[in-house]
């Protein structure tokens, strides 16, 4: 495979979405990129990038002007609306008829930098090798992180982390924990389930209590685990998800919602500390039982929705 390097880092080839009508211009930035290991996708209409975004996975999108179907900001937005990864550089390129306005559109329409006329080869090569490090520095913060960027909400490694915490204090406190894991009956992909997952995330943080930890347990699936609430209390969360979805514009994206239910042991409130080993909850436990919870999501959606409980040990 051929490799190029980005700073100090390999990379092997880069993906670029080039969105261009003119042969012109896509024919100068290959002959100017391609021998530095940018490996390009062309589309000539905003209704074919879209398209062609899902696809390929591009490190990088750089649009022309003139469009047939859109201008170069109603494109970049169109892309970030539409689900481009955050952290995906967005390039338009701004011949010299363009106007400061037309440039500011772009830019607050979510493009990254603009490409001036005329291209100077060595510009863009070093911007877009600036652009790539910034983009790998954004990525390699959000797999640190504990929360996942879109929706606000926890990643698997914050709610496994903030679980065991809770899962502590229940057992110190003999307080009932309950896990449930939620999700679209009916997954999608694509855009349409990032934008289920941004109607979650928004049900969530409109319709639960602050001492909930929420996070994402697998791409539609969003895991629930509420202290001092029994599995009964669970599935009224899911229900009143469920009315709110129906009375939402944004329903049609995700309705209804299936899920698992899991409610976790705990000690007798006479039984010590040393006997209950609440100090520490393994992380094994944590994990099975959110497993579970999981698991009923699933019997519950080949059963054809509804409300599954899970036995945990």
């Amino acid at each position: 495979m051929r490799r190029s390097m980005i700073g100090d880092i390999d990379v092997g080839v880069i993906n670029v979405l080039l969105v261009s009508a003119h042969d012109w211009f896509a024919s100068a930035l290959q002959a100017v990129l391609e021998p530095e290991g940018f490996v390009f996708a062309r589309a000539r209409s905003a209704r074919r990038a879209l398209r062609t975004v899902e696809t390929i996975e591009p490190e990088l999108v750089i649009i022309g002007e003139r469009l047939p179907d859109l201008d170069a900001a109603g494109l970049a937005h169109a892309l970030v609306a539409g689900g481009l990864k955050e952290s995906v550089p967005i390039l338009v390129y701004s011949p010299n008829f363009w106007h400061e306005q037309e440039q500011a559109a772009a830019m607050a329409a979510g493009a990254w930098d603009i490409i001036k006329e005329p291209v100077r080869p060595s510009l863009v090569v070093a911007k877009l090798r600036r652009l790539l490090e910034i983009k790998r520095l954004i990525e390699l913060t959000e797999e640190n992180s504990l929360t996942d960027g879109s929706t606000g909400l926890l990643n698997l490694t914050g709610l496994m982390r903030s679980m065991r915490l809770l899962e502590a204090t229940a057992q110190r406190t003999a307080a009932p924990l309950s896990c449930v894991v939620i999700g679209p009956s009916d997954p999608a992909s694509g855009p349409d389930l990032d934008r289920q997952k941004r109607t979650a995330a928004d049900l969530c943080h409109r319709l639960l209590r602050e001492s909930d930890l929420i996070g994402w347990v697998a791409e539609a699936d969003f895991g629930v685990v509420a202290y001092n609430t029994t599995a009964a209390g669970v599935t009224s969360i899911v229900r009143r998800l469920n009315q709110s979805l129906a009375q939402s514009p944004d329903g049609g994206h995700m309705h209804p919602l299936s899920a698992g239910v899991v409610e976790f042991p705990v000690p007798d409130a006479g039984t010590s500390r040393s006997e209950s080993n609440t100090d520490r909850v393994p992380r094994i436990a944590s994990l099975s039982r959110l497993a579970a919870a999981q698991a009923a999501l699933r019997d519950a959606r080949h059963g054809g929705g509804g409300i599954r409980i899970a036995e945990s040990s």
